[in-house]
């Protein structure tokens, strides 16, 4: 009889029973979507349209921060940085009016 002293494996669970739990769950978290849309509009916001983007990625970031589940979704970073970029797509747009009607004068 072979016996496997595997610490991990629940007792009176056979390895094949218990590779077959394991795998099942592997795979079916997704990607959240509000999270890489963030992300993504707020990495265009850096190149393109700063303000407008910038909102929107840090909207976006926040109502994925709010709807993550970890047990369901994955991409919680995705959401932190399209707020973080988001942020500063703003205040760079901020800072580049102030700095243009500060010349003006």
């Amino acid at each position: 009889m072979e016996e496997n002293n595997n610490p991990i494996q629940e007792p009176g669970v056979k390895k094949e029973e218990y590779t077959a739990q394991t795998t099942q769950n592997v795979g079916q978290r997704k990607q959240n979507s509000m999270a890489l849309t963030s992300f993504i509009v707020a990495l265009v916001g850096l190149l393109v349209a700063g303000l407008p983007c910038g909102i929107v990625a840090v909207v976006l970031g926040i109502v994925g921060l709010v709807k993550f589940d970890a047990t369901k979704d994955k991409g919680k970073g995705f959401a932190i940085a399209g707020l973080v970029i988001g942020v500063i797509d703003i205040i760079a747009v901020v800072l580049n009016i102030i700095i243009t009607a500060a010349s003006l004068v």
